[in-house]
Parts: structure tokens; C-alpha cells; sequence
């Protein structure tokens, strides 16, 4: 397993790509959409200018110390890693990093065992793989005109604290972060004052993942509002073949 710290370099041809972040799927839970991932990884397969980010939370992973009723699961822990796995696995060239979420904190904290980073072992890229945060670079490249964009994966926690956590790091252009179920996209800035003397507004994407829940059960028993699921956004890294160091970055929905 590499460090959080280690960085995920990407070289891609220099083409507008789609970046989506998938979460929050809990797969084995009785509400979990998996035939709708299903569907949506299928649509990724398809289109050459798709790729994924994984932030979390993708296996519910329920215990029986955890606040999930384990009799509801739909799929016992280790069933879920096989299906996540054949889920993944025909989309395994289009995923950019991947971070584990609190439920598949669970295992690790219990007996030391991360699904989600098996899950990756089994579809041949390990290498993908962080346990808590992942620095991503994507380099878009045609001839010698390069645009990069740098990504910042993690779960995360509460809204609070995602907020204050995305004005400590310096030179990503989007934070991608999930557990929070509800879809959310943020456009915060600061003032930066460079060597030069120059001050200038740097813009950064924050973008919190939907998830893959039918509302049910948990959330209604919990009088939980109804959010955004089963609809995710996707972060658009445009090429212009401008020849510049840092490219252009949107986000659809």
C-alpha cells in the first residue's frame, strides 16, 4: 500500500475528459442502486473520454459491532468485494486514484483489512489505491502542448470540516470528497500573493458525491432529508491546446 503522500501521475492524450467521482454506493445494503451503477459504469466503458475516481464508501461493509443491521445486508463483506470487483473490473484503465471511506474503515480498524484496497488488488491496479487522501495529476498532452490539473481525493467527514480542510492545501484545482450523500458543488477562492508581487484570485473546485442509496430505512428512521442520488457530477478537464502549464477546469450536472 503507498502513502497517502505519494502522488498519482496520469499522462493522457490531449483530449476534454470527463472525471467522475463515484462514493457512497454501500454496496450489500438493501438500498444500495447497484443495478443503477451498473448501468452508469457501463456508459463509462463506452465512452473513450470517460474516466473514474473512486472516494469511498463503495462497500457497506456492515459488522456486528458497526450501526449497521447486519441481517439486512444483502451480501455478506466478503461477497461485496467480489461484486465491487466484477463491477470495476471492465473499468479498471479508466480509473485516476481511489481513497477507502469509513465503512471500509470498519474491517481495517477490526482485523487490520482494507475491502476496498482488495477490491483494487483483484482488478490488477493496486497502485491506484490510498488509504485516506490521493494527490492526482493529470497531464493532458498533444505534441507539446500540455494542460495539467491536480486532484485531491478524500472521503471526508462533516461539511464543516471538509470546508475548513480545502483552504489547507495549496496548488489542487478540485477536491473531491463523499459521506455527506447529498450531491454539493462549491467554487471557493482565496488571494494568492505570489513571488512575483502579484496578487490574484485562484479559484478551486470542491465537489461532494452523490451517492447510490434509495431512500429508505436508515435515512427515514433517522428523519433524514431525501437527497441527490444515482446522478453524479462530473468534473470536465478541458484541452484547449493552449500550451499552458494549467488547463481549464469545470464541473457538469
Amino acid at each position: 500500500m503507498l502513502d497517502d503522500f505519494t502522488p498519482i501521475i496520469h499522462n493522457l492524450p490531449g483530449r476534454t475528459i470527463k472525471v467522475w467521482p463515484v462514493a457512497d454506493v454501500h454496496i450489500g445494503a438493501r438500498e444500495a442502486d447497484v443495478q443503477g451503477f451498473s448501468d452508469f459504469l457501463k456508459s463509462v466503458q463506452e465512452d473513450e473520454d470517460s474516466y473514474l475516481v473512486i472516494v469511498g464508501d463503495i462497500l457497506n461493509n456492515g459488522l456486528k459491532d458497526s450501526l449497521s443491521n447486519v441481517y439486512e445486508e444483502t451480501a455478506a463483506p466478503h461477497e461485496q468485494v467480489k461484486i465491487a470487483a466484477e463491477l470495476f473490473a471492465p473499468v479498471a484503465d479508466k480509473i485516476l486514484g481511489c481513497v477507502s471511506g469509513n465503512h471500509e474503515a470498519r474491517s481495517r480498524r477490526s482485523v487490520d483489512i482494507d475491502p476496498l484496497a482488495s477490491v483494487m488488488i483483484l482488478i490488477g491496479k493496486p497502485e491506484l489505491y490510498r488509504q485516506n487522501l490521493a494527490f492526482i495529476r493529470v497531464n493532458l498532452r498533444d505534441g507539446g502542448a500540455r494542460e495539467t490539473y491536480n486532484l485531491l481525493l478524500a472521503h471526508g467527514k462533516t461539511e464543516a470540516k471538509k470546508r475548513r480542510f480545502q483552504y489547507a492545501v495549496e496548488g489542487v484545482d478540485a477536491v473531491i470528497t463523499a459521506h455527506l450523500h447529498g450531491g454539493l458543488i462549491e467554487k471557493p477562492a482565496r488571494l494568492v500573493f505570489s513571488q512575483k508581487g502579484t496578487v490574484k484570485v485562484k479559484h478551486v473546485v470542491s465537489v461532494t458525491a452523490t451517492s447510490w442509496l434509495d431512500y429508505s430505512s436508515y435515512a427515514a428512521a433517522g428523519l433524514m432529508l431525501p437527497k441527490a442520488t444515482s446522478d453524479p457530477q462530473a468534473l470536465v478537464l478541458e484541452f484547449t491546446r493552449g500550451n499552458r502549464k494549467e488547463g481549464k477546469l469545470r464541473v457538469a450536472w
